[in-house]
């Protein structure tokens, strides 16, 4: 079986920004270049007397991650408009367009920030945290 590796020109961020939960209406947030997905689980220590060693119990799971990209005068706004408000947002992540069943998505609350640098490009960076249930959508052979 061969091993299918993708690079990371073809990755893709969407959103949602009513948060619509049954059918998302995404769209492509213009200029985002990367994003990072974190699937941690808490880990709570049941270490008792006469243990070898430290014994854990793994609880809720804590997924999360970074965006990051470019500031665009009118594309950015949604990003900021999702990060001041109150409402968690649909997003979507797509490592690669070039597998579009593989993706992962749910609702999620949005932080913003830019960053402007007279030796650079206007810069946009985020962090979002999982506002309910998020899915891991199979890959189809």
């Amino acid at each position: 079986m061969a091993v299918l590796r993708r690079h990371g020109m073809h990755g893709e961020v969407s959103m949602d920004p009513a948060g619509t939960p049954v059918t998302p209406v995404y769209a492509v947030i213009a200029s985002l270049n990367k994003f990072t997905i974190e699937f941690t689980r808490d880990k709570v220590d049941v270490t008792a007397f006469q243990d070898p060693n430290k014994v854990y119990v793994q609880g809720f799971a804590d997924i999360k991650g970074t965006l990051g990209g470019w500031w665009e005068a009118l594309a950015s706004r949604a990003l900021f408009d999702v990060a001041l408000g109150d409402t968690p947002c649909s997003l979507k992540l797509v490592p690669s367009t070039l597998d579009p069943t593989a993706f992962y998505s749910g609702l999620a609350y949005l932080d913003a920030s830019i960053d402007v640098a007279a030796d650079g490009a206007v810069a946009v960076s985020g962090n979002w945290a999982a506002a309910g249930p998020w899915v891991v959508d199979p890959v189809v052979p």
